[in-house]
């Protein structure tokens, strides 16, 4: 998701022309709850329940660094990229400033997720391997 966001969403927000740029991004954003906001609450939810109910192997650290992982991408969108996706509304044209501010917040949680994703694999494997 973040990576994706990362290569084609973002940069795409700099080729919307001024006078379709409103309604782009409202629609943009309209489409946001089952494409981001579902898919992380479901993430959040399961690494919640997996400090109750793990596989003994998983040690609760792990559990513990993941929900940090992954509740800081939450916080890198609600304090840096949603301030960014209002002003762009407000403005009612697509900011290039304001897009390269949005990658490289991105850029961030893109790190953080792919971090999250790994040690979740590492973990997996090691499942799998015991």
């Amino acid at each position: 998701m973040h990576w994706y966001t990362q290569v084609t969403t973002y940069p795409l927000l700099s080729w919307v022309g001024q006078a379709e740029f409103v309604s782009f991004h409202k629609e943009y954003e309209r489409r946001l709850p089952f494409s981001i906001y579902v898919p992380y609450t479901l993430l959040m939810f399961s690494t919640l329940l997996l400090i109750f109910f793990r596989p003994a192997e998983i040690e609760l650290e792990w559990v513990f660094v993941l929900l940090i992982l992954n509740a800081s991408i939450m916080i890198v969108s609600l304090v840096f990229a949603v301030p960014i996706h209002t002003r762009l509304d407000r403005q009612g044209y697509p900011d290039k400033a304001g897009i390269r501010e949005l990658i490289r917040y991105n850029r961030v949680r893109l790190i953080v997720s792919s971090t999250s994703s790994i040690i979740m694999l590492y973990l997996m494997i090691g499942l799998l391997m015991s």
